[in-house]
């Protein structure tokens, strides 16, 4: 292969490792607050912007969002919950847009754990 064509692949394949290997800069953060098990649901803090978007969620609630650990994705959210409490890193929520398991508190569909800025 020509050089030019090895180094443009090389160049390329270090910018895409960029890319996948830093979330992206317009994701909201938040820091893990409190956590709470009552029953079987899990209820936490971690203020995001896109909490306000969710028509039945309640910004002034003690906890934002809150989760059934007996639904599908509860003992994998709860981990992920785990996680960002023993590493102290900034998490992402995404809303599953209703308050299904909690009147005035937001549902979980993921949380994804990110690095922290640099």
């Amino acid at each position: 292969m020509p050089i030019k064509i090895c180094l443009f692949m090389i160049i390329s394949l270090l910018g895409l490792g960029k890319v996948f290997a830093e979330p992206i800069k317009s994701t909201p953060r938040a820091f893990l607050g409190e956590v709470e098990i009552v029953n079987d649901v899990v209820y936490f803090q971690a203020l995001l912007p896109d909490i306000a978007s969710i028509g039945c969620a309640s910004t002034d609630a003690p906890f934002h969002w809150a989760f059934s650990l007996n639904s599908a994705e509860g003992p994998s959210l709860y981990r992920a919950i785990l996680a960002a409490q023993s590493g102290n890193v900034q998490l992402a929520v995404t809303p599953a847009g209703d308050c299904a398991v909690a009147s005035g508190v937001a549902r979980p569909a993921a949380i994804t754990l990110l690095k922290p800025k640099q």
